[in-house]
């Protein structure tokens, strides 16, 4: 075990001094080549002046003076990569240095360097290039080295380096094998495997070695480990089981203790009181602002009951109270609250007293005149008078049959099962279809339709019976609801996937607090002259579920004495 740890640690050391053997040996490299970069850049200043003030034209010559004073390869170079002269081979046998990394680096920043083989003498040099003016021309002084130097200095540290890494691993071996014992890794090894258990990885365990003290200690440990794992791992199998059972639930569930602060909330509760934060710990009335609830949980009452919430939303909720008693003893530990939704059903309830009032209503008037006309036409023998209720009677049919028929479609159309024969509509042409059935009728009170399209290929996908008694409806309402001499108008507007129609009338308008309740079936804003004007209620309610099968929507803007706008939305 000693050696093994000898072993760990030496390879760390090994790999830390090398490390940093590694760093200061490019640290003492970097530091010479800058050492050497200054010289040459100062010689190089000093080969400019000499070139600048020299009388020579011949490079050649003067590169050959300035090395005699530098002992440096000297090499002149025009701006165009040309040899003007060099100090150790003639200038017109070497090659464009154009491409040279130095020449670049001199031309664009002033100065470069470089480290490579010379193709011309094949040897190993450093360059150093600086850009100067030569009578108006851009030129390069470059001064090159042989780079043994620096190599042999090298060298030098690398040896000192591996001189001083083997003195160090034998006196660092040396002292880790007197001061590491034998027991150190086996405590480590509890301590860490403890620490890593702590953190809620059960699955690790202790390796056994030896037969010891130390050895019988893990053992107990591990079977500790294993213990806790598998009470923690049942313990997490049933939270996890109480979770997606409380998540799939539609029925909302709180859970208080004894002083009435929650222990465990459901999302369905969450969506029901709108509660968007974790509310663990907190007391029911600060979560729940309702005092009738917090009664129903200090009176335990095991019915169920209905109550009406006000906040967020109105809403009716059957509440079911069961006292939470301990597994050991019959001892109450908390409180229970199972919460149903009822609000729909209740809505679905109004809804159905409301319709068949409604509708009971609505048979009853024509159904009573009809009764009444018939009964009294048994003692009139005036031809005209007889004729006059007879007329009477058949309007009031009409409007009987026009009744129930809406009652069939509306019904045909809440009807989950019942499919559309969608095909594709155009919608231009079916728009002047119904233009020219609704013009007698616009012609009688002297209203002008008009039709206003961006285009002629306008398609939707829908029933085109349905699509046309929906438009019917609404072009209907337009000219009943507009004066003599007025107006509507149709507009036809598309964007990139929607097909908006606009019915746009100037008529008496309709006042801002009936239009939430425009499209609810029997509603009238004005209920006698809709009546006389032959309305049945169920126009608006017909457009809006034909709008929603069509996975459409429907808007409307009015004001009273200017006029109403219907606008519905198409998918194209």
């Amino acid at each position: 075990m000693r050696k093994k740890l000898l072993v760990f640690i030496t390879t760390i050391l090994i790999t830390t001094i090398s490390f940093i053997s590694f760093l200061f040996y490019y640290y003492t490299k970097n530091l010479l080549i800058n050492t050497v970069e200054n010289e040459l850049d100062y010689q190089a200043n000093l080969a400019i002046d000499f070139v600048q003030y020299s009388k020579f034209n011949n490079f050649d010559e003067l590169a050959k003076k300035i090395k005699g004073a530098t002992n440096k390869r000297v090499t002149i170079i025009r701006n165009d990569g040309v040899v003007l002269g060099d100090s150790d081979v003639e200038s017109f046998k070497m090659e464009n240095h154009k491409n040279r990394k130095e020449f670049l680096d001199a031309i664009y920043y002033g100065k470069g360097i470089s480290l490579r083989k010379s193709s011309t003498i094949n040897q190993n040099l450093f360059y150093y290039a600086k850009r100067f003016d030569y009578n108006g021309k851009i030129c390069i002084m470059r001064l090159a080295m042989r780079f043994d130097l620096i190599k042999y200095m090298q060298h030098n540290i690398i040896y000192f380096l591996l001189v001083t890494i083997l003195i160090a691993l034998i006196l660092s071996s040396l002292l880790a094998w007197v001061f590491l014992g034998k027991f150190i890794e086996p405590i480590r090894d509890l301590t860490r495997i403890a620490t890593i258990i702590s953190m809620g990885d059960y699955d690790k365990r202790i390796k056994i070695k030896t037969k010891d003290e130390i050895g019988k200690l893990g053992h107990a440990f591990n079977i500790m480990a294993a213990r806790l794992q598998e009470t923690i791992l049942d313990l997490e199998d049933k939270r996890n089981k109480l979770i997606s059972i409380l998540k799939s639930m539609e029925d909302g569930v709180i859970a208080f203790d004894n002083n009435e602060k929650i222990i465990l909330i459901n999302p369905a509760a969450k969506k029901m009181f709108g509660i968007k934060e974790d509310v663990t710990g907190k007391h029911f009335i600060e979560v729940i602002r309702n005092l009738e609830l917090e009664e129903l949980i200090k009176q335990n009452l095991d019915d169920e009951i209905e109550i009406k919430v006000s906040y967020p939303d109105v809403k009716y909720f059957k509440i079911k109270i069961i006292k939470i008693n301990s597994e050991k003893n019959t001892e109450n530990v908390g409180t229970l609250m199972v919460i149903q939704d009822i609000t729909k059903m209740k809505m679905l309830e109004n809804m159905r007293s409301e319709f068949v009032a409604n509708v009971s209503h609505e048979l009853k008037t024509p159904l009573t005149s009809i009764k009444g006309f018939a009964e009294t036409l048994k003692d009139v023998e005036d031809e005209n008078i007889r004729k006059k209720f007879l007329d009477i009677i058949n309007i009031e049919a009409e409007r009987l049959t026009r009744l129930i028929n809406d009652i069939l479609t509306l019904s045909e159309l809440e009807n989950k099962e019942y499919a559309l024969n969608f095909e594709k509509l155009n919608v231009i042409e079916i728009l002047e279809e119904i233009k020219y059935i609704m013009k007698p009728l616009a012609e009688s009170k002297n209203i002008e339709i008009y039709l206003e399209k961006e285009c002629e290929d306008i398609y939707v996908h829908g029933d085109r019976d349905k699509f046309k008694q929906m438009l019917i409806n609404l072009l209907d309402n337009a000219i009943k609801y507009t004066n003599e001499g007025g107006k509507v108008k149709i507009i036809l507007e598309k964007s990139t996937n929607e097909v908006i129609i606009s019915v746009i009338d100037n008529g008496i308008g309709i006042p801002k607090e009936h239009l939430p309740r425009l499209f609810e079936r029997f509603y009238r804003v004005d209920k006698a002259r809709s009546r006389s004007l032959g309305g049945t209620g169920l126009g608006l309610a017909i457009v809006k579920h034909v709008v929603n099968l069509m996975q459409g929507k429907i808007d409307v803007e009015s004001k009273v004495g200017e006029g109403t706008t219907f606008k519905i939305t198409l998918p194209m």
